[in-house]
Parts: structure tokens; C-alpha cells; sequence
């Protein structure tokens, strides 16, 4: 058995934990790298742009707090999607999205099934609406 999976028991009287509720998804981050955009994207367009490149700090301070948040945003965005996952030592279940919900509208359910991730907000507003529920695993 390799070191980055948790050992499952095979004896009734212990009960493993539910596997799904173990990973973290997608977690990559990295401060750094966010402080290094943060800094260097407003740098490089007061370089790049001709109507800008000719104000001093004054300027570059201006496009730093002009841009900071959407790079933040687009920095976590890009992360919470395409990172790796933090934890590692869970094998996941790699089952299909119907073994633990029922989607009830067409349109959904031609859209999410099989591995699809579902968004949280779409999954919110279905639920409520009862266009999804829970299968009870």
C-alpha cells in the first residue's frame, strides 16, 4: 500500500470515515505568487501603456489600487479551479455525480452527470427550488 492512502478496515466493529468528506479539493495556493502579481501586473502596465508610462510612484500606486482586486480575484478563481489538491493521502471514491444526488430537471442533469463538478451555487439554488435532492448515501 503506498504512503499517501489511508488505510481502510475491513472489520465491522470499527467504521472507516466517509472518504468524501475527507479531501479538500482544490486548495493551491501560495501567497507569494499572488504578492508577486499583485505588485508586478500594475508595474507592467504602467510600462506597457503609453498614456500611463510617464507618471511616477503616484501613478504606479493608482494602478496598484485599481488593480489589485480583480488580479486577487482572478488569482483565487484560477486556483480554487485548476489547483492541485492539498490533501493527497485520501484515495478518492471516483464515483458518479447520481450516486449521491438526483437531479429532477432535464436541463441539469444533461449537463451535470457522471464526473461533472456541480457549482456551489447552482447546486444551491437547485436544491431549493427541488430540482435536486439527496440520494441518502
Amino acid at each position: 500500500m503506498p504512503f499517501f492512502t489511508v488505510r481502510q478496515t475491513k472489520v465491522s466493529v470499527i467504521k472507516n470515515a466517509p472518504i468524501e468528506g475527507l479531501f479538500a479539493g482544490n486548495g493551491s495556493f501560495n501567497n507569494i505568487h499572488l504578492a508577486t502579481l499583485v505588485v508586478v501586473v500594475p508595474w507592467f502596465v504602467k510600462r506597457i501603456i503609453p498614456l500611463v508610462n510617464r507618471g511616477g510612484f503616484k501613478t504606479y500606486v493608482f494602478l496598484l489600487l485599481l488593480l489589485g482586486l480583480p488580479i486577487i480575484m482572478g488569482y483565487w478563481t484560477v486556483m480554487s479551479m485548476y489547483g492541485k489538491r492539498k490533501n493527497e493521502k485520501i484515495q478518492l471514491s471516483c464515483r458518479n455525480l447520481e450516486e449521491y444526488i438526483i437531479i429532477h430537471d432535464p436541463e441539469l442533469k444533461a449537463k451535470y452527470h457522471g464526473k461533472e463538478k456541480v457549482p456551489k451555487q447552482v447546486f444551491h439554488d437547485a436544491h431549493f427550488e427541488g430540482t435536486i435532492d439527496f440520494n441518502g448515501v
